[in-house]
């Protein structure tokens, strides 16, 4: 695995950790706010190809909770602050889980800066009656369990998030996510509406047995995003970035588009 570098920025006054590796176009990484924060081997591919940037999520991380953030949609302001504190241009921004809504929210503003947004099992949107699990009722290991079609890298990915030393920062996740997006459960009732708004190539990757977010999920982002593209991996459930590296990776670095969808 790479080591990437590790630096502060300040963002208008906030201090925020951040991991970088590689060289080529930006590409900006917003993590879920479950499941493994840190630098990721498929991390590691797309370095190969890419500048990639890992921000650690205001508040989380044992990082100070600032006092601006009530939702998600402060995240996505903050990123587009981010973008500027660090003179990015020609961003490829991939979000993943609760990631991929700061990244679509971000998105709908239409930001010169982003060229192109990828979108990994978004959270964000509601569909009623749709079945899935609700991490909020579950212990932390089920909900990492839940996450994943391979049992054994579930277990495997368990042993490291519950490790002793990390539960402090393990804990302050929960709160800063429970804050987010406890009510309504994962999901902003107005995000819907302004998804007509993108106007950037826009791919969404979905895993074939996500329970957290359903195929028919995929569906509707794709049906809200104009020109968007979707594709579903398969033998993956949440977090198909770390159950099918290889393939995740080869999406990510084929999405090449310079031209901005027109509705």
């Amino acid at each position: 695995m790479l080591e990437p570098s590790e630096d502060m920025v300040d963002v208008r006054g906030y201090q925020l950790r951040l991991s970088r590796a590689g060289r080529g176009q930006p590409l900006l990484i917003l993590n879920d706010f479950i499941g493994p924060q840190t630098w990721r081997p498929f991390m590691d591919r797309l370095a190969l190809t890419n500048d990639v940037i890992l921000p650690q999520h205001p508040g989380f991380g044992a990082q100070a909770l600032p006092e601006w953030l009530d939702n998600v949609s402060d995240l996505a302001n903050f990123y587009l602050d981010f973008i500027d504190a660090l003179g990015l241009a020609h961003v490829k921004l991939l979000g993943l889980g609760c990631g991929a809504w700061i990244a679509a929210d971000l998105a709908t503003r239409n930001p010169a800066e982003v060229d192109s947004l990828i979108l990994c099992a978004p959270a964000g949107l509601y569909l009623k009656g749709v079945p899935q699990i609700d991490p909020f009722l579950m212990s932390e290991e089920e909900v990492v369990r839940s996450l994943f079609h391979d049992v054994a890298l579930a277990e495997s990915v368990i042993a490291e998030v519950m490790a002793p030393e990390l539960e402090d920062a393990r804990l302050q996740n929960y709160e800063v996510n429970a804050r987010l997006t406890w009510q309504p459960r994962l999901h902003d009732p107005d995000l819907r509406k302004w998804l007509h708004r993108i106007s950037l190539p826009t791919l969404i990757i979905g895993g074939a047995h996500d329970r957290l977010f359903p195929s028919p999920y995929g569906e509707e982002w794709r049906r809200l995003i104009p020109g968007s593209r979707l594709e579903v991996l398969a033998d993956c459930g949440h977090s198909p970035q770390l159950e099918a590296p290889a393939a995740f990776t080869g999406l990510v670095d084929t999405f090449h588009s310079v031209e901005r969808v027109t509705s």
